[in-house]
């Protein structure tokens, strides 16, 4: 009896070392999520992609070094030997950037953005042992990150706008086919606003645009394009009264539309009068905008026409004077 009791005491001892290995087995293997944030204050010479770059790669670093004290924690567990730099380096390799978060926010008379994300470190598909083993493999990742820090820092350093500079594009750059030039700063802020737009980043993007039009050096052509991203970016979050607001701003600013597509304000001022239900007034804005165009734009197109039809149905409904309603006291016989 007592010996079966000091069995199952035993058998019991074995079970539970076998259940905290097995968890600790787990645990390791489990990837670490960790968490990280990086800051900049936006420069007269800087643009804003650039600050964003800036304040992401601060969060990278902020991110491999907390990488670091895990995998050096791990690589002692498992007695491996490695150096401070090996240990950046495989970090730099196993760190998974899983979301990230963009935040522009306005200090003073300055921009300050911040970036922050959220990574996993998973040591799964790396081999510490034949990585401590093989200092030609941590060579080549090493030369990695150098290679991916190198193209960090010239994103950084890249020519920024001017503070006070005139950038409006000499040349056409829209409708026509692409040259082989590099483009301009502002043409580069554009081109970012648009692709924020499409993302569905509106607040980035007003964000990005605000700051472009503080700079009273902007003017003509590229002034009246900016309002209109910005009312693009209002409409896409639907807020439509402002977007109203920066469309008639784009109008009345001095310009032509050979640099930009600045008549899509009238398209997009058109929509916004259609989902209202002034449907003259929507086909107003969007013959404006048809007129304008190269006559491509299928949607355009066909945004045009439907507000005609709505816009004669209205029409014919107030020659009747019923309101649009049916009679259905009355039955036409053929």
């Amino acid at each position: 009896m007592g010996v079966n009791i000091m069995v199952k005491q035993i058998l019991r001892m074995i079970l539970c070392a076998l259940i905290l290995i097995g968890a600790a087995n787990v645990a390791v293997a489990s990837p670490e999520i960790i968490e990280a944030d990086g800051v900049y204050m936006m420069g007269d010479n800087d643009t804003p992609k650039s600050a964003r770059d800036a304040a992401r790669s601060e969060a990278m670093r902020s991110a491999t070094e907390q990488a670091g004290v895990y995998i050096e924690s791990y690589s002692e567990t498992q007695d491996y030997t490695l150096t401070h730099d090996e240990i950046r380096t495989v970090a730099a390799a196993v760190l998974r950037v899983l979301h990230e978060d963009v935040t522009p926010e306005l200090v003073g008379d300055a921009w300050r953005y911040r970036v922050h994300l959220v990574c996993s470190v998973d040591t799964e598909g790396i081999d510490l042992k034949a990585l401590a083993e093989n200092k030609a493999e941590l060579r080549r990742l090493t030369q990695e990150r150098d290679a991916l820090q190198r193209e960090n820092d010239n994103l950084r350093s890249r020519p920024a706008m001017p503070h006070g500079a005139i950038l409006i594009p000499p040349v056409p750059v829209y409708g026509e086919a692409s040259r082989s030039r590099a483009p301009t700063p502002i043409e580069t802020i554009f081109a970012d606003v648009e692709a924020m737009i499409l993302r569905g980043e509106n607040e980035h993007a007003i964000a990005d645009i605000s700051l472009l039009l503080e700079d009273p050096s902007i003017t003509g052509d590229a002034r009246a394009y900016a309002y209109v991203l910005r009312g693009r970016a209002y409409y896409e979050r639907h807020a439509n009264a402002l977007a109203q607001a920066d469309f008639t701003a784009a109008e009345r600013t001095p310009h032509t539309n050979s640099s930009y597509p600045i008549w899509r304000l009238y398209q997009y001022r058109g929509m916004i009068s259609y989902d209202a239900g002034r449907y003259e007034d929507a086909v107003n804005d969007l013959v404006s905008a048809w007129d304008a165009s190269d006559k491509t734009d299928n949607d355009l197109w066909m945004t045009l026409r439907r507000a005609e039809r709505r816009a004669e149905q209205e029409r014919r409904h107030r020659e009747r004077g019923d309101g649009g309603a049916r009679s259905w006291g009355v039955v036409v016989v053929p």
